[in-house]
């Protein structure tokens, strides 16, 4: 890092930092906090959402017997994702993922033909993939709140710890600086007086 200049100048800059830094520094930590609080909201919402995931396949297994019937239609195409819908949105800065829905393609079949069940099962099997997909969608956000969270964490521990103590620190050196010139500009300016005093003296008795 270069030296500063123990100037005015420099020291106007130094201050003029200092007071951007301290400015800004509280934008940053009330965004560290959102994003902290962000964080936590998400992890228990993958949580429950895991959870809700677990409950639904259980409840699948019920159907574990039936799917091994024969049937006359492929049960995967009544479940076939044709689009999974996501919007974004803002937070504390961050574009993040938003799940809206899941739309699956229409499966053309006969409810003569099928068993009872088979409309249950689908219906249920789509439920199970419309939360593996929301699940999916939460990590995501999560995953992105908790890297803004990382880089914010950073940006506040470089002003706290380093930029805002080294300005205060080069400004108390100019400072320092600055004074010990003015001190030394006065002492020079006495001792030039006295000279010029015990001159005028000398050349009076003469």
């Amino acid at each position: 890092m270069a030296e500063i200049k123990l100037n005015k100048t420099e020291l106007k800059a130094q201050k003029n930092q200092l007071d951007q830094l301290t400015k800004y520094l509280p934008t940053l930590q009330l965004k560290k906090q959102q994003l902290q609080a962000e964080v936590e909201n998400l992890k228990n919402s993958v949580a429950r959402l895991s959870d809700e995931l677990e409950m639904q396949k259980k409840k699948l297994q019920s159907y574990s017997l039936l799917f091994s019937e024969l049937l006359t239609v492929d049960l995967r195409q009544l479940i076939l994702i044709e689009n999974v819908e996501v919007e974004t949105e803002n937070i504390a800065g961050v574009e993040v993922p938003v799940f809206r829905n899941v739309i699956f393609k229409k499966g053309e079949y006969s409810f003569f033909i099928l068993p009872l069940w088979v409309d249950k099962a689908a219906d249920d099997l789509r439920s199970l993939i419309s939360m593996r997909e929301k699940l999916k969608i939460a990590d995501q956000r999560l995953m992105l709140i908790q890297e803004e969270l990382r880089q914010t964490n950073i940006k506040v521990n470089l002003f706290e710890k380093r930029m805002i103590p080294k300005c205060k620190e080069n400004i108390k050196k100019i400072k320092i600086f600055l004074g010990d010139q003015e001190i030394a500009a006065i002492c020079n300016a006495k001792i030039a007086k006295d000279k010029l005093k015990r001159k005028e003296l000398v050349t009076a008795e003469a």
